[in-house]
């Protein structure tokens, strides 16, 4: 059948469907019709369709098809953009058969916005802000005008913090948490269509205007969300034809204009020269309201079998620190070596999903630049804040600068003891664990054993070492520090590495995680080919 014809199909079965139950056609309190339509669909998590009721684990569940979302500033036009993937950066689970596509979002919004002379109703249906995890944020009103926050009358799974997949497979939220399981009135949840941004709830609603706005001390206006218990749900959506709606969960109208609010497709959009990364993010607080006293965050509203208490108090901290790792120019083209001007470093052709989804969803230190441009040397500044010219090993006495260099840059002293990193951490109640290549430590090679060379290395502040590389191996053989019975070995650190995270739940831990790859001399094919985690 011609995808014109079952197009024009299902809307003349929509008519009939709707004119046989006698319900309205589609209309807007004030006859105001505002849309802000989707853009092209990309991959599909397709084995997710069918399986209702089912919870899926975020990252694990998701078919590498992972939450992607970034936010900048681009003065020159004034306008903040929003470009996502749509895809959630949390578990779910399923309230319906669709399986989610990830969107080819780019919203443009005023990047400054100011409370208009109106106000103007949102979109009766569809999408009236963005979530700051790149999701889109419907109004309260589902299909056949049944309130989807409430969860009433077979719209019952549309009423989670955590969203759902419409008809087209676009994952949306209307639950006032925007996706976040959590949240207060200092939480930024993401930005209206007008520009202003959208905090979580305050305890004292009333100081709210209509739209959910207040202006603050430092006179700046901002949204703030409203609970359940908040909104009257028995009212009409409407009321009469004021813009100002009744189900105001989210949003009850907007103060701002939203005239020059843009949808665009990512595959096809090309941002300003000046745009650059918000650095606000989720950690951006709101400004104090006048009358707002207190702080507290509401329960989960499902995912129940999730114990809040026994999360750690404290986050958990992993630094990895690759060997020789060169930043990608795809991430922005470093300085090249002036002996190689035209070298490039392309990201593998199957990309870093992983990293990509650690670089697009935190934060990216655009202008943060090594100590020294060799490993040992510049692991002894990450690990102790230092300059290695400054290492206790490298001290030797006189008014003639250090020559630094990595056989004399080791943890001696109080630099291994005391003014570290690991043991910081640990006199501070987190478990400290050390995976993959150190070399910081002097070893007496004809004494070496590996038992012995992780000892040396607890020393310096950790509780755990394990897949421990103590040096670089050496050109030309297995002859450093080993018998020939391990290489580089991936399976092996990412092993050790995740028993560690896994271990003991309830306890913070550092984590100092170094491959050796892609650091030579061994061969990494015979890694690959002759080694695993069982040797």
């Amino acid at each position: 059948m011609p995808p014109q014809f079952l197009l024009f199909l299902v809307c003349l079965l929509q008519h009939a469907r709707h004119a046989n139950s006698q319900r309205p056609q589609l209309q807007t309190c004030t006859g105001t019709i505002l849309r802000f339509p989707p853009p092209s669909k990309g991959d599909c998590l397709t084995s997710w369709a069918g399986q209702r009721g089912e919870e899926k684990l975020y990252p694990e569940d998701f078919d590498d098809i992972l939450n992607r979302v970034q936010i900048y500033r681009c003065p020159s036009r004034d306008k903040r953009v929003i470009i996502s993937n749509g895809v959630p950066n949390h578990s779910v689970i399923l309230q319906n058969r669709n399986g989610p596509c990830e969107f080819h979002w780019v919203v443009e919004m005023p990047l400054n916005p100011s409370v208009a002379d109106r106000r103007t109703e949102i979109p009766i249906r569809g999408m009236i802000a963005m979530a700051l995890n790149g999701v889109p944020a419907y109004g309260a009103q589902e299909n056949d005008y049944l309130n989807a926050v409430e969860g009433t009358m077979g719209v019952q799974g549309a009423k989670y913090w955590y969203g759902h997949a419409g008809p087209n497979s676009a994952w949306h939220v209307h639950n006032p948490k925007m996706g976040r399981e959590l949240e207060s009135h200092e939480t930024l949840l993401g930005y209206a269509m007008d520009g202003f941004p959208i905090y979580g709830h305050l305890e004292d609603d009333s100081v709210l205007d209509p739209c959910n706005g207040v202006t603050s001390e430092d006179s700046t206006y901002q949204y703030h969300v409203r609970t359940l218990e908040q909104v009257d749900g028995s009212l009409e959506y409407c009321n009469n034809n004021s813009p100002e709606t009744n189900w105001n969960y989210v949003l009850g109208c907007y103060a701002g204009s939203v005239d020059d609010t843009r949808i665009f497709d990512s595959t096809t959009y090309s941002l300003d020269d000046d745009c650059f990364i918000d650095e606000s993010g989720p950690e951006n607080t709101a400004a104090e309201i006048p009358s707002q006293v207190g702080e507290t965050e509401e329960a989960p509203t499902s995912l129940t079998e999730k114990d809040d208490s026994s999360r750690p108090k404290r986050p958990n901290i992993i630094i990895m620190q690759p060997d020789d790792l060169p930043f990608y120019d795809t991430w922005g083209p470093p300085p090249n070596n002036p002996s190689t001007p035209d070298q490039s470093h392309d990201l593998p052709n199957y990309g870093l999903p992983h990293i990509e989804s650690l670089r697009l969803n935190g934060l990216q230190m655009m202008q943060a630049y090594t100590t020294s441009p060799v490993c040992g040397t510049s692991r002894f500044s990450t690990i102790t804040s230092r300059y290695p010219s400054r290492a206790l090993s490298n001290d030797e006495g006189g008014d003639a600068p250090p020559i630094v260099k990595v056989p004399t840059t080791k943890l001696q002293g109080d630099d291994c003891i005391k003014n570290n990193l690991a043991v910081q951490f640990r006199d501070n109640g987190y478990r400290t664990a050390m995976i993959g290549k150190w070399h910081l430590s002097y070893i007496n090679r004809a004494t070496y054993t590996y038992d012995g060379a992780v000892n040396t290395v607890k020393e310096c502040g950790f509780d755990i070492v394990e897949g421990l590389y103590i040096e670089n191996f050496a050109q030309g053989g297995f002859n450093n520090y080993h018998d020939g019975s391990f290489s580089h070995n991936m399976e092996w650190i990412t092993h050790e590495a995740i028993k560690v995270v896994k271990e003991n739940p309830e306890e913070p831990f550092f984590m100092y995680f170094n491959p050796t790859v892609p650091h030579g001399f061994q061969s990494v094919r015979s890694a690959l080919t002759e080694f695993s985690c069982k040797d």
